[in-house]
């Protein structure tokens, strides 16, 4: 979806708008990511941010229905023209939606965490899961706003790392023993990575893949799409 999306990019002053949304979207999603595993960790009070967690969520919300109506508008105006690209757009911006639901997940099951997951069995791979994961936000902020496939793949590449990783946590956890609040934590936690992960990917496939390819990532097309 490169050439079209860098036509819709370059020509139409309303879907600029459009990406700069999708822009502030990635960068709310990701700041919420980042701080709710500083609550996490016991490296931060949750009541302290929560208000400006909900605020982010909620223009991460609002963000993707404003996007929605200038595609509409935008199709309106040019019946017929960008189709591929404007649908491209619109999946973007759920997978990108998503990411704020998830990481606003994090933060619920770390407000709940009595000192933290740093006694946990599994602190350090969720860790590691997390920032392989949280640290692509960055680059999908670029792929996203500059249509950068080299960065778009830079990011799906590490889909594939992080993919693997995480399957062999949720594997684990049936193999130690632990109590049931730390297991459920530790189960939803991997859980919403692992979505979190996925979306990070579709999102960045928006802007390489053909659109019939778009959000496939988790079922293994990447290596078969050239």
């Amino acid at each position: 979806m490169l050439t079209e999306l860098r036509a819709l990019w370059t020509e139409d002053s309303i879907m600029h708008d459009a990406v700069k949304r999708l822009g502030n979207m990635v960068a709310d999603s990701g700041y919420i990511a980042v701080r709710a595993w500083e609550v996490c960790k016991g490296e931060t009070l949750p009541d302290k941010i929560a208000a400006d967690m909900r605020r982010r969520d909620r223009a991460v919300n609002e963000s993707e229905r404003t996007v929605r109506r200038i595609v509409v508008e935008h199709l309106a105006l040019n019946p017929g023209r960008d189709l591929a690209g404007c649908l491209a757009v619109m999946i973007m911006a759920k997978d990108i939606e998503r990411l704020g639901d998830h990481a606003r997940n994090i933060f619920g099951v770390g407000a709940r965490i009595e000192g933290g997951v740093g006694g946990y069995r599994h602190f350090a791979s969720l860790d590691e899961i997390h920032q392989a994961v949280a640290g692509q936000f960055p680059q999908l902020e670029r792929a996203v706003v500059h249509s950068d496939a080299e960065a778009a793949h830079h990011i799906l590449e590490a889909y594939k790392r992080a993919k693997p990783r995480i399957k062999a946590l949720q594997k684990s956890l049936f193999e130690t023993e632990m109590s049931s609040i730390e297991a459920v934590n530790t189960t939803l936690l991997t859980r919403f990575y692992m979505r979190m992960n996925a979306h990070i990917g579709n999102a960045a496939s928006g802007i390489v893949f053909p659109v019939e390819y778009i959000d496939f990532v988790t079922r293994g097309l990447r290596e078969e799409v050239k």
